[in-house]
């Protein structure tokens, strides 16, 4: 028997709605030029990686894997996966020099 997603669409096939967006757990803050300030849900790191990365740095496998996992947390709709994800696209952007730390921790 498979699993199906938790989270099932009753909009029209390729277009998404608000309550559709899988949200990430925390708001995922960046800066670099000619990319978005900040990624809140799945559907915006996809699309900031398909449209916003220069084509050099999309074919990296840190973002080629960020965007595996995107599109499985999309499929699946499990907490794991998403949190996965979101890892990944901030290990990704730390790479790059373009993640904004929130809160630096003191140790």
């Amino acid at each position: 028997m498979t699993r199906q997603p938790r989270i099932a669409s009753t909009a029209r096939p390729g277009r998404a709605t608000a309550q559709d967006a899988l949200a990430f757990p925390a708001t995922i803050r960046l800066r670099a030029t000619g990319c978005r300030p900040a990624l809140r849900t799945v559907d915006e790191a996809i699309d900031m990686i398909d449209t916003e990365l220069p084509a050099e740095l999309a074919r990296l496998p840190r973002w080629t894997f960020a965007r595996a996992l995107l599109l499985e947390a999309v499929k699946t709709g499990r907490k794991r996966d998403l949190t996965a994800a979101a890892r990944q696209v901030r290990q990704a952007l730390s790479n790059e020099g373009w993640l904004v730390d929130e809160a630096p921790v003191d140790g």
